[in-house]
């Protein structure tokens, strides 16, 4: 996944739930908000690994029990977590550092998070754009 942090570099915990902030309120005005919708958590790697010489998969596929533990279905080769939720801001709160601190023990940085409902463009908490390429 391609970094497209500015001159402050990565994103503190603080840039994290500013823009979390910002992201649950548009979502509180959307009719999915009320129920459980996937979410996305999107991380990146600190040190790349070159795919010529190592497969991204077979290198993050042991995290997969680690971010399972903290309730996520974990795609190692998309670097990527999910979940069913409802962002709110004790839901923030709560999963932000968790995955901040998983990522950094794990090699990976966390890039932040994305609110899918079908049907609909995200609702993102990133720290990179979002293109929404999906046709439903």
């Amino acid at each position: 996944m391609m970094q497209l942090h500015d001159d402050a570099g990565p994103w503190t915990l603080d840039r994290h739930l500013t823009a979390s902030r910002t992201a649950i309120a548009q979502i509180a005005g959307d009719p999915n908000a009320d129920t459980l919708q996937p979410v996305c958590h999107h991380f990146s790697e600190i040190d790349p690994v070159d795919p010529e010489h190592a497969s991204v998969e077979r290198t993050y596929a042991a995290l997969t029990p680690r971010f399972v533990a903290i309730g996520l279905e974990f795609a190692a080769d998309r670097l990527e977590a999910w979940e069913q939720a409802r962002p709110t801001l004790n839901w923030v709160a709560d999963r932000v550092p968790a995955l901040m601190e998983a990522a950094s023990g794990a090699g990976l940085l966390y890039e932040g998070w994305s609110w899918e409902p079908r049907g609909r463009k995200p609702i993102c908490a990133t720290a990179f754009e979002i293109i929404n390429n999906r046709a439903d």
